[in-house]
């Protein structure tokens, strides 16, 4: 999990626990578990897991993302977004593919983009919002 100095790895797995709370901005790298709630940004270069009991208010940006509990916002899942039966996803979601299960909530709009095309960026009122090209820079 750790490598030289203590630095995370590519392999790692960063888990945010039940009853824990993250405000803020969080960049990882690796699979991250939420069992707890972010609030703020979750940039991750990996597979995040929102857990039945886990939650995420603001934005998200990761490779995967896969949705058993509650995530509210802005979500970009640069590959593929799964929303489990006991999933709720409520805001706009950009993503390369879609699957959402029987009783899984997709409530807002939802956008398919190229795959490595979107990307998650800021825009000039500071808000986040979601750029569908990369070419836009």
């Amino acid at each position: 999990m750790f490598g030289k100095r203590g630095r995370l790895t590519a392999g790692s797995t960063t888990v945010i626990a039940a009853g824990s709370v993250v405000e803020g901005t969080l960049r990882v790298r690796g699979m991250v578990q939420i069992d707890g709630t972010i609030d703020g940004t979750l940039i991750a270069e990996g597979h995040v897991s929102v857990g039945p009991e886990g939650r995420i208010v603001g934005e998200v940006s990761a490779d995967e993302l896969t949705v058993s509990g509650k995530v509210e916002g802005i979500i970009l899942a640069r590959n593929h977004l799964h929303v489990l039966a006991s999933g709720s996803v409520r805001g706009d979601a950009r993503y390369t593919s879609l699957q959402v299960e029987r009783g899984g909530v997709m409530d807002g709009s939802a956008s398919r983009v190229e795959e490595g095309s979107a990307k998650l960026a800021k825009t000039a009122d500071n808000d986040v919002a979601i750029a569908a090209s990369a070419a836009a820079e």
